[in-house]
């Protein structure tokens, strides 16, 4: 039961976090079109800080 809900989690969190990374893509490609294209590093760094807690709770919650 533990490792069903890790995955669920874990797969969650990376769909959030590819949401936030398309968010991402999209606003650059949206500036890069009105030509001051621009990047934006802390949504990346949280979609990544968010994958990587959802890979720690599947991680942990299947070793039980």
């Amino acid at each position: 039961m533990a490792a069903h809900l890790g995955r669920f989690i874990y797969w969650l969190a990376t769909m959030i976090a590819g949401v936030l990374v398309v968010w991402v893509v999209w606003g650059y490609v949206y500036t890069s079109n009105r030509g001051e294209p621009l990047i934006l590093i802390v949504p990346l760094l949280l979609a990544g800080a968010i994958w990587l807690a959802g890979w720690v709770c599947r991680k942990v919650l299947a070793a039980r």
